[in-house]
């Protein structure tokens, strides 16, 4: 029986693939116990027949081709064909240690939670490690990795409550994870970061959202969020505050002075709408776990705002000088 449904969309991998799925094949977790679900997405390269090849040579990998629809409507399509009782996914560029799977499953079978949430290792395929990200066990750490990856979900919990992924074209992960932690009774982390996030120049991950897209609104993400979080907690809150503010500093840095301000009083008025306020300083113990350099722009970005510096501040930080 497949206890474990390994979820890995794939779209244009052919460079990396077979690095990926050769990872999740060289695992100690015996190779009946899950199963290797690849969903080609419409790849215009080789990849489906990449995938095709596996399929035939190994029993516990499923190969299914479909039309070009996107990450989220391609993982939630392996949601709902997973035999296996819990769900991990795994991007088609990354690679995973060899206990990878072997520690989720231990962990989530002792701990009987409803997923298990690990770190990372962020590197190069070169083997150079650019950083790692390893969970303390407190409770801002539900919030400190929101991709998908590097965690282990009880199937049962998406199916029941219906947690699919977002298909809007910003932050899918973000609203898959809080609206699966707003179902879930117990989430177990773990001090483990088997995941290899690999860096990859043309990932959509690196490429993407660099600059305010009119026809992408984070108020409509917010909005989804706050779906199955009417009355977020403290935690949540301050997690929604650094996300938007996040988003602006990525996203608006390509823009100019008056579309970036604008856009951030726009958030800012939604928020303030539905009543949505930091209730946690950046600076505080609750947020364990919290890398200062995160605390700091926080607090400096709300300092400026607060101060009515924002403008001089979007003078010298927006790259379009219109």
């Amino acid at each position: 029986m497949r206890m474990i449904s390994v979820i890995v969309p794939v779209y244009n991998a052919q460079e990396h693939l077979s690095d990926c799925v050769d990872s999740l094949l060289n695992q100690s977790l015996k190779s009946d116990l899950y199963e290797i679900i690849l969903l080609n997405d419409g790849s215009k390269d080789q990849s489906a027949r990449i995938c095709e090849k596996y399929a035939k040579k190994y029993s516990n990998i499923v190969f299914i081709d479909k039309k070009n629809e996107g990450v989220s409507k391609t993982r939630n399509q392996g949601i709902q064909i997973a035999k296996g009782d819990f769900v991990a996914f795994v991007d088609n560029d990354d690679l995973v240690e060899p206990d990878y799977l072997a520690t989720l499953y231990q962990s989530i079978m002792q701990s009987n939670a409803d997923a298990v949430f690990s770190g990372y290792t962020r590197m190069t395929y070169s083997g150079r490690v650019l950083f790692k990200e390893t969970l303390s066990q407190t409770e801002w750490s539900k919030y400190v990795v929101m991709a998908p990856w590097a965690k282990l979900y009880r199937k049962q919990i998406l199916l029941e409550n219906q947690v699919k992924f977002f298909n809007y074209g910003i932050g899918e992960d973000v609203a898959f994870n809080l609206q699966f932690l707003s179902k879930a009774n117990k989430i177990e982390i773990i001090g483990y970061s088997g995941y290899k996030w690999m860096f990859n120049d043309d990932s959509v991950s690196n490429t993407s959202q660099r600059g305010l897209d009119n026809n992408l609104d984070i108020r409509i993400l917010l909005a989804e969020i706050l779906k199955s979080n009417p009355v977020p907690d403290d935690y949540l809150s301050y997690f929604i505050y650094r996300y938007y503010i996040w988003y602006l500093l990525f996203s608006g840095r390509s823009s100019n002075k008056k579309q970036f301000l604008d856009y951030n009083q726009k958030i800012k008025t939604f928020l303030r709408q539905q009543n949505i306020f930091r209730r946690i300083s950046p600076l505080s113990k609750k947020l364990k776990g919290e890398k200062l350099s995160n605390r700091l722009i926080v607090l400096i970005f709300s300092f400026l705002d607060n101060c009515h510096l924002l403008s001089l501040f979007a003078i010298v930080y927006c790259k379009d000088k219109k």
